[in-house]
């Protein structure tokens, strides 16, 4: 068994396993403990993590079978390393933003929803997908061939909106985000002695902004911005950030209409709209390309 067959069994154990705990695991202790699916529990980001785990248990078969490209451009590699930073993320936003909103108890016994083991053992899992298991594999194919350069006027019109849409990522998390009532918050609130806290992703949000602001004013210049590698290009980088950036929104916007009594405030939509300009400009710049996926 040649060390190709070893890393594939070894991402079809973690993408099992995060799984596994995702399904079998509560997400969340509030006096009782509450699975993937419930309002209480996982919400939005368990359904998320529950797809980003059945995509990644798919990516394991295909690399075992031996397909590489997936879509056009997108192979086992690169969505590997896509999703698996994606779901790593979910878990740690569900922890820190969704979580942290609703207290319950009374009292002393007032507090913050625990963490559940399914998602210690799901994050646990995941994160060595991009952590070991994609830093490992993805040198491993031969370098890809025929990638055409962008055109300047294309490649000026991508950069342009990658620092529009990074500037988005920047201000709307400053715009509400959860609405009860008069109550609105911002993805920047935090609790702070408070009685309400925001779902506190603006942080992440702000630097996945700055990123992309500078990485597009970098694309700007006449020699561009060097790519990342061969099986890995600027596209698939960008690709990356939008599916990590449209968890949060779309995490927001299920768990709202999975419970009553609140509503997605303007900044949530807004993202969620940048997020797949993001996902749109990914794909054509690598139709444009013709990039490989490995």
């Amino acid at each position: 068994m040649n060390h190709n067959r070893l890393l594939a069994y070894a991402h079809l154990l973690t993408a099992g396993g995060y799984l596994v705990f995702t399904l079998v695991g509560p997400w969340a202790k509030r006096g009782d403990s509450f699975g993937v699916f419930s309002s209480d529990g996982g919400t939005g980001f368990g359904i998320i993590g529950f797809i980003f785990a059945v995509i990644l248990v798919f990516l394991a078969i295909f690399r075992l079978i031996g397909r590489s490209e997936i879509i056009r451009g997108l192979g086992v590699e690169q969505l590997t390393l896509v999703i698996g930073i994606a779901a790593w993320l979910n878990l740690i936003c569900f922890v820190v933003g969704w979580l942290p909103i609703f207290e319950y108890g009374q009292g002393r016994r007032r507090g913050v929803p625990g963490t559940g083991w399914g998602v210690v053992g799901a994050y646990f899992t995941v994160s060595q997908i991009p952590l070991l298991l994609s830093p490992l594999t993805l040198g491993i194919p031969s370098p890809s061939r025929g990638i055409k350069a962008l055109e300047a006027n294309k490649r000026q019109a991508f950069s342009v909106t990658t620092v529009i849409c990074g500037i988005g990522l920047i201000i709307f998390p400053y715009l509400a985000w959860v609405a009860s009532g008069s109550v609105e918050l911002s993805a920047f609130d935090g609790r702070n002695g408070n009685p309400t806290s925001g779902p506190r992703f603006g942080y992440l949000l702000f630097a996945i902004g700055v990123a992309l602001v500078i990485a597009g004013l970098m694309r700007l210049r006449p020699k561009g911005l060097a790519e990342p590698g061969p099986n890995l290009l600027l596209s698939h980088c960008l690709l990356g950030a939008a599916v990590l950036a449209l968890t949060m929104p779309l995490g927001i916007i299920i768990s709202c209409l999975q419970r009553s009594g609140l509503d997605i405030g303007i900044g949530t939509w807004l993202t969620l709209a940048t997020c797949l300009v993001l996902i749109s400009l990914g794909i054509a710049e690598n139709k444009s390309r013709n990039a490989v996926g490995v």
